[in-house]
């Protein structure tokens, strides 16, 4: 699965007086702050919800792509082991190796199941 995140370019929204506010009293005593930050020098990027998705969306797809690669490593690991101690213990046939994520297809009559490790101990 290769989902390539499409970058983003922000741009800073520049003004003359960033910050700075005109109060407007209003009939009721309360006070309005209205943007009064001068000329626009740059135009910023517009923040919207598309573009804070984009984002989320991104963080989401990366995070479930490392929890893949989390447990693919977690089995590699596993078979590596398997097979240095077969090849230093002289065990070069009668040896297989199989990945048990869920026993939901399998009946087990002896042995144990290692839930961390994903894997029957016989």
């Amino acid at each position: 699965m290769i989902n390539i995140y499409e970058k983003q370019v922000w741009i800073d929204h520049i003004t003359e007086r960033p910050g700075t506010f005109r109060e407007i009293q209003n009939t009721d005593g309360s006070i309005t702050h209205i943007p009064d930050e001068g000329n626009i020098l740059e135009e910023g990027s517009p923040f919207s919800a598309n573009r804070m998705n984009h984002i989320e969306n991104g963080i989401y797809n990366v995070s479930r792509q490392a929890n893949i690669n989390k447990d693919d490593i977690t089995s590699l690991k596993i078979e590596v082991a398997i097979l240095k101690g077969n090849a230093l213990n002289g065990i070069g046939h009668n040896m297989f190796i199989v990945n048990f994520a869920t026993l939901d297809s399998v009946e087990l009559a002896h042995g144990v199941y290692d839930e961390v490790g994903k894997r029957l101990v016989i």
